[in-house]
C-alpha cells in the first residue's frame, strides 16, 4: 500500500527551518540593542562586532574587527595598563564586572557596566573573551544627585543649627532695648532697621530648615480644624511695621471659614506670599488678602499693583532658588525659597497654587486653594 506526504487538503505541509544553537544565539545577540556584545581573541583582538555595539560605540564592524579592544579606553587607562588587567582578571577569575569611562568613536565617554568572561575549549585553553558593555551614565546621574542632596541636606542641617544659636540671644537682647530703652528718634529708626532685618534673616533661616526637611522628607503637617481668619491675621500681624506707607486690605465673609489644614504651615504659605508683595510693592501702592468659601474648597488670594512680571515667568517662580527678573534689578533679599516652599506645603495639603501677572508694572496675584473648608455663623 502507498502513502502520501500531503494532508487531506492535498497541500504538502511547510517544513520549519531548523536553526542551530549558534544560530539562534546570534539573533538573539543581534536583537539586543541595548548592550554591545561582542567577543576578543585570547590577545584582546575584537573578533565580533553586534549592532548593539555599533550603536552604543559608534564604529561599524569593519572599523574594529582585528584592533585592539584598547580602542575603547581612555589613554590615561592605557597607559596604566587597564585593558591588560581586565583580561588578566578575567583569565585568572573566570569573570570579572566593573563599571569605568568608556569612549566612542566620536571621542565622547560614558560611564559603562562592563563584564568580560574568558571562553575556555574542552581542554581548558583560552580561546578569548566574551564581552557585554551597557551605558549606565544615567544611573551614574542619579546617584551623584542623590549623593549631592544628602550633603546638602547637612550643609543645611549644620548651618541652620550653627545660625540658630547665636539668633536667640540677638532677638532677646533686641526685646530687651525696646522694652527698656528710652530712645530718641534716630535711636528708634536704628532699632526699627535691626528689628526688621532680625526678623528677616529668621525667616530665611526657617525657610532654608523646611526645604531641608521637603528634600529629605522629614517635613511633616498636623491637619486639625483651624480658622482662616486667625490664620489670615497672624500673617498680617508680622507684616504690620513693614508696610511703610502702602495700604493693605483684608476681605474675609461675614461668616467665619473653617478649612482642616496645619496652621502653622498655612500661615507660613500666607506670609511668603505677603513678603513677596511688599518686597515688589513701592510705596503707596495696595495690597488686598481675600478669602472666600467655593463648595469644601478654601480659597486665597494675594494680589498686589506693584512691579509685576512677564506671564511666561510665573511658573518658573515655583522653582526652588528660583528668582525674578524684579528680584535681581532690585536688588531684594531672597534666596528663591518662599514660593517653592509654598508649593510644597500646599500640594502635601491636597491642595493647589498658582500665580499670574498681566506683565512688568501691573502687579501680580498669588491664590492657593485647600480642600476640606467650610462656612459657620459667627
Amino acid at each position: 500500500m502507498s502513502t502520501s506526504s500531503t494532508g487531506e487538503s492535498g497541500v504538502r505541509p511547510s517544513v520549519r527551518p531548523t536553526l542551530s544553537p549558534a544560530d539562534r544565539f546570534q539573533l538573539v545577540v543581534e536583537a539586543i540593542e541595548d548592550y554591545a556584545i561582542y567577543m576578543l581573541d585570547p590577545d584582546g583582538l575584537i573578533e565580533s562586532w553586534s549592532p548593539g555595539a555599533e550603536r552604543l560605540k559608534g564604529y561599524r564592524a569593519d572599523e574594529v574587527l582585528g584592533k585592539p579592544y584598547s580602542i575603547f579606553f581612555r589613554p590615561e587607562d592605557v597607559a596604566e595598563g587597564l585593558p591588560k588587567w581586565q583580561l588578566s582578571r578575567a583569565r585568572l577569575h573566570g569573570k570579572t564586572e566593573e563599571q569605568g569611562w568608556r569612549v566612542r568613536k566620536d571621542g565622547s565617554v560614558f560611564w559603562a557596566n562592563i563584564i568580560v568572561s574568558r571562553i575556555l575549549d574542552d581542554d581548558g585553553t583560552l580561546l578569548g573573551y566574551a564581552k557585554i558593555t551597557r551605558d549606565v551614565t544615567e544611573q551614574l546621574r542619579l546617584r551623584e544627585l542623590e549623593r549631592s542632596l544628602k550633603r546638602m541636606d547637612q550643609f543645611i542641617a549644620m548651618i541652620g543649627h550653627e545660625l540658630r544659636n547665636p539668633l536667640g540671644p540677638i532677638r532677646y537682647a533686641s526685646t530687651f532695648i525696646q522694652e527698656h530703652g528710652n530712645f530718641d528718634t534716630k535711636q528708634t529708626v536704628a532699632w526699627g532697621i535691626l528689628d526688621r532685618q532680625l526678623s528677616l534673616l529668621t525667616r530665611l533661616l526657617d525657610g532654608l530648615l523646611d526645604v531641608g526637611r521637603v528634600t529629605s522628607g522629614k517635613l511633616r503637617i498636623s491637619p486639625a480644624r483651624i480658622s482662616v481668619k486667625q490664620v489670615v491675621e497672624q500673617a498680617v500681624e508680622t507684616f504690620s511695621s513693614n508696610i511703610e506707607h502702602r495700604e493693605l486690605q483684608v476681605f474675609l465673609p461675614e461668616q467665619e471659614i473653617w478649612v482642616n489644614a496645619d496652621e502653622l504651615r498655612i500661615t507660613q504659605v500666607l506670609q511668603n506670599l505677603l513678603s513677596n508683595a511688599l518686597k515688589f510693592t513701592l510705596p503707596g501702592g495696595r495690597i488686598e488678602v481675600r478669602a472666600h468659601v467655593c463648595g469644601t474648597r478654601l480659597h486665597i488670594q494675594v494680589k498686589d499693583d506693584g512691579l509685576g512680571m512677564d506671564p511666561a515667568t510665573v511658573d518658573d517662580l515655583f522653582r526652588l532658588f528660583a528668582q525674578g527678573q524684579a528680584q535681581r534689578e532690585t536688588h531684594q533679599p531672597g534666596l528663591g525659597i518662599g514660593l517653592a516652599l509654598s508649593r510644597m506645603i500646599v500640594e502635601m495639603h491636597g491642595g493647589t497654587i498658582t500665580g499670574t501677572s498681566s506683565g512688568r508694572g501691573l502687579g501680580s496675584v498669588f491664590r492657593f486653594e485647600l480642600p476640606g473648608a467650610e462656612l459657620k455663623s459667627i
